[in-house]
């Protein structure tokens, strides 16, 4: 695997969505989704097994695990993986909780795709460096 291309994961519990978000960052040049999860559960789980994207896209509002939570947690165990939340609220209140959270960034649902492109490129401009332990050779 090209150590330049971006691993998004994406996170959501509305398959149609999930499905829809997961073709759009494909189609982007230098970014391939490594997997799809329906809860932060989920999502944690294949993080468990080794499998961890760069970023991860994430809906705010799920079952199980929801956003926040999920949030929470990885900021403690994958402090590298950038967080993207996705969301149909913009209560800035809300967005300033995220990222005193650990989120890195926030989008509406009804992003257009250029703003989803360039908002997964400038978290990972801000990225930290992955312990090497954890670097796909």
């Amino acid at each position: 695997m090209n150590s330049d291309i971006i691993r998004v994961a994406v996170v959501d519990d509305h398959l149609l969505f999930r499905k829809g978000l997961r073709a759009l960052v494909n189609g982007f040049t230098g970014m391939e989704v490594l997997f799809e999860a329906g809860d932060g559960q989920e999502l944690l789980e294949r993080l468990d097994f080794g499998v961890v994207p760069d970023v991860i896209l994430m809906d705010l509002q799920m079952p199980v695990l929801d956003g926040l939570q999920t949030v929470r947690l990885l900021r403690v165990q994958y402090p590298y993986v950038r967080v993207i939340i996705i969301s149909m609220h913009d209560e800035p209140e809300l967005i300033d909780n995220l990222r005193a959270e650990g989120a890195h960034g926030y989008l509406l649902k009804n992003a257009n795709p250029e703003e989803v492109r360039k908002s997964i490129e400038i978290v990972i401009r801000q990225k930290t460096a992955r312990p090497a332990s954890l670097v796909k050779k």
